[in-house]
């Protein structure tokens, strides 16, 4: 029977209306490109006053649309659909974030967004590829799409939508920007004298070039928070990591005595003076560092590329490489059911201690006021 949309005059919330009196109840809504309409008829619960009626009929539609939702072996489940499921269960984070970004800008308008994702091949994929490159856009860019779409479809084959991945075979080639670091232990002491001698009035930012020195990214630094640093223990955690996974890490003497100079301003560890956040910007002092090391390449990725080949020179096993520098290695993560990120930092931050000369036993503070 055809829904006469025109007795449905209230308007309860989106996709749901009432008739007059607020005794049935029509909805309206679009899932994985299909529309689905009906009718909660509630005539007949007479005890039950307007807003009892209106409840009961939110409750039957998040009822309906969960059940649409969750019947993921629709014939027309589009890739759309099942990257907003993905998502939905997705831990939250920046990965999450910059995932979702990617994909919606890239993505979800373009015509293979819109396509069943059982009818997805390979070529389709590579037609989305070949129109980010046509865009200009660099070969890691364009590599994203595949780090993005491709727990996707591990998604839908483990949910038996899928048989097969209609990526297992496409790979990108990638121009090679690794820079080889000469001498990279001399290097890396030149550095640390460089951030020692920059710094030395100034707790607060030796402090943040330290824990650079510790192979630590740029926003992993910026946004440690006060309650995720253990004085007593000698670790802090990163809970904003590149591949959103929680990691403890070691606590050096030398750090801790440092940010125990102006423990508790704020909530993050480096809060800015102006804002009472976070800091963002840290290219003053970056440009600080360059005209000192007469370097204009340095910056802190530059660092992470010292210190890993520094500690390679020193001997340290690949293992705890990743492990200091917060990679999950997909190669030994299947040897290892869980990276070991604090006895790895503990054993690199050894190791970054023996190529500066610094003992612990020796570690003492003298800034002048």
């Amino acid at each position: 029977m055809a829904i006469d949309t025109k007795l449905y005059i209230n308007k309860v919330k989106q996709n749901l209306w009432a008739d007059k009196g607020y005794d049935v109840f029509y909805y309206n809504f679009k899932f994985n490109d299909k529309r689905y309409r009906g009718l909660i008829n509630l005539s007949d619960k007479v005890a039950w006053n307007k807003k009892d009626r209106i409840a009961h009929a939110e409750m039957e539609l998040l009822k309906i649309r969960k059940k649409r939702e969750d019947n993921i072996t629709d014939d027309r489940l589009t890739l759309n659909a099942m990257m907003d499921k993905h998502l939905l269960y997705h831990e939250e984070g920046r990965w999450k974030t910059e995932k979702r970004k990617f994909y919606d800008y890239n993505v979800r308008n373009d015509i293979l967004g819109r396509m069943a994702i059982k009818d997805i091949k390979a070529v389709h994929i590579q037609e989305v590829m070949a129109k980010l490159k046509d865009r200009g856009l660099k070969p890691r860019t364009v590599g994203r799409l595949i780090e993005v779409l491709r727990p996707v479809f591990k998604q839908a084959i483990d949910n038996r939508v899928l048989e097969y991945d209609p990526m297992v075979f496409i790979k990108i080639k990638r121009n090679k920007t690794k820079k080889i670091v000469v001498n990279a232990t001399q290097e890396l002491k030149k550095i640390y004298d460089a951030i020692n001698n920059e710094f030395f009035h100034d707790p607060f930012w030796l402090a943040y070039f330290s824990f650079a020195m510790q192979g630590r990214r740029r926003t992993e630094i910026m946004m440690i928070k006060w309650e995720d640093v253990s004085f007593e223990h000698n670790y802090y955690v990163l809970r904003d990591t590149k591949n959103d996974e929680e990691q403890k890490i070691y606590l050096p003497e030398r750090i801790k005595l440092l940010i125990s100079e102006f423990r508790g301003r704020g909530e993050y560890v480096f809060t800015s003076g102006y804002t009472g956040t976070h800091i963002t910007g840290i290219q003053h002092h970056i440009d600080k560092l360059k005209k000192r090391l007469e370097n204009p390449a340095f910056c802190l990725h530059y660092l992470r590329n010292v210190i890993v080949s520094a500690m390679a020179e020193q001997g340290l096993e690949s293992m705890h490489l990743s492990g200091a520098l917060g990679h999950n290695d997909p190669n030994t993560i299947k040897k290892y059911l869980t990276m070991n990120y604090l006895r790895s930092s503990e054993m690199a931050s050894d190791v970054i201690d023996t190529i500066v000369n610094v003992k612990k036993e020796e570690v003492v503070l003298d800034f002048c006021i």
